[in-house]
């Protein structure tokens, strides 16, 4: 089959949820199913000559989207972190494969490293000679209300929450075709692609702006499978089995007929969903799909069974499940690998500017205006909050009533209120020491709100 690679930019936060359900503590995914991209395209349903190829045939293959990491032009593609990946407990420098753990190291061994833990989350990159790198991704969470458009204002009972992929975010995703489709259709089915600005979803709120461009070529990990020779299997997009009689299965022996799999090296994850589909305005039947990620390790390989996973395995082909790897190089035999770096989540900043541009507009400068305030304020929050986290143990003994004076001199109004606040703390009626004096009062005084607001949000003698 011949490929198009495309790649997909976040412009705005995406909300991708794991599941159909509305209500409770919903899982994001990790990735982007490629039903999101056959959905794009099924928009423009009648206008191919041969609807039916495109969309029922199984002769294209909408694959997931996997995340890039890197810089501009020197983006690689990066892969879910294999289940078959464990590393000591409290200690996560020192990687283990599990399908070759028990082949390489004694008892002895194993009882010196402990007990190990499954990695579970997270992107490796391809190339692990040196080291294993694992990049998360970033997740922002937003809280919000439905809006009553008779009362004008939050609709009662009605709050919610989105947690969605940031912005900025690069993915990579193939689509795969036969030989037979015809250019028209298939020039149809890139402009579709690359005119579609909109994912996931709440689309009509904050969420789901995106830009799609087809890429140049994808480089294919090697695979070296010799007659006779353990072969390793890694899912790179979800599985879904079905047994003879057509109902959903998770059991391996159904992911081809002949293989020998070794289920004592397998790792696995399943998990269930109901797909909604839009066009019909319903939901479909519960699948039961092997996650992306699990690691399926067979006895031998046949060239027949090769041809096979060429194909894709199981059922939902078109809406990209059923994609395998064979030895991806980062499975394959290593006593141990290392940990050498892991991403965190980003610290989260206010992005917000102050706007100095003179508007013409009143009511815009209004606006504006507040806008400023809103800013300094915030600005000036987080200065008192450094303050404090830095000089908390220096004012562990000063009392609360002494905070209360400080605060009164702040709210008189009065113009000399360093001098007042100094003479008070000087006066010998309170003991304050020369650190704490200078520290509150130096020679660059802090303005009358930032005082203010250190007396006010100061710990109180309870709290310290």
């Amino acid at each position: 089959m011949k490929k198009l690679i495309f790649q997909i930019e976040f412009l705005s936060d995406i909300v991708l949820p794991a599941s159909s359900n509305t209500e409770g503590n919903i899982s994001q995914l990790e990735f982007i199913p490629g039903s999101n991209f056959l959905g794009m395209v099924a928009r423009k349903y009648d206008k191919f000559s041969n609807s039916f190829d495109v969309f029922h045939s199984g002769k294209v293959r909408f694959g997931d989207a996997t995340l890039l990491v890197g810089k501009e032009e020197v983006y690689k593609e990066a892969y879910k972190v294999p289940l078959s990946f464990f590393h000591p407990k409290l200690e996560e420098k020192r990687i283990f494969n599990h399908h070759y753990y028990s082949d390489l190291f004694t008892e002895e061994e194993r009882k010196k490293i402990g007990q190990l833990k499954q990695m579970r989350s997270g992107y490796i990159l391809p190339d692990i000679s040196q080291g294993i790198k694992v990049k998360h991704i970033n997740y922002n969470y937003a809280q919000k209300s439905a809006y009553d458009s008779t009362k004008r204002r939050s609709k009662t009972s009605s709050m919610y929450g989105y947690r969605a992929i940031e912005a900025g975010t690069k993915w990579q995703f193939v689509v795969q075709y036969d030989e037979t489709m015809t250019s028209d259709d298939i020039d149809l089915l890139k402009t579709t692609l690359i005119n579609s600005k909109r994912l996931g979803k709440s689309k009509s709120s904050q969420y789901g702006q995106i830009e799609i461009k087809e890429a140049g070529k994808t480089t294919n990990l090697p695979s070296d499978v010799k007659a006779g020779e353990k072969v390793v299997l890694y899912a790179k997009s979800r599985i879904a089995l079905v047994d003879e009689d057509g109902n959903a299965t998770y059991d391996l022996q159904y992911l081809f007929g002949g293989a020998k799999v070794l289920y004592n090296k397998c790792q696995i994850r399943t998990s269930t969903f109901t797909p909604y589909n839009g066009a019909m305005q319903t939901k479909t039947y519960e699948r039961l799909v092997i996650e992306t990620g699990s690691v399926i390790v067979l006895e031998s390989l046949s060239e027949e069974q090769k041809k096979l996973i060429e194909k894709g395995v199981g059922i939902y082909l078109a809406e990209g499940f059923g994609e395998l790897m064979v030895n991806p190089p980062f499975l394959m035999e290593q006593k141990e690998m290392t940990l050498l770096e892991k991403s965190k989540p980003k610290a989260k900043t206010d992005q917000r500017k102050e706007i100095k541009d003179e508007i013409k507009n009143n009511t815009v400068q209004f606006l504006v205006n507040r806008h400023n305030e809103e800013i300094k304020k915030l600005k000036l929050a987080d200065e008192v909050q450094k303050f404090i986290d830095d000089n908390k143990a220096l004012y562990r003994d000063i009392k609360n009533a002494q905070w209360g004076t400080i605060r009164s001199i702040c709210t008189s109004n009065s113009e000399k209120y360093i001098e007042d606040i100094k003479e008070y703390i000087e006066s010998g009626k309170v003991s304050w020491k020369e650190k704490q004096v200078k520290a509150l009062l130096p020679e660059t005084s802090y303005s009358l709100e930032f005082i203010k607001l250190v007396a006010i949000q100061m710990p109180k003698e309870g709290d310290k």
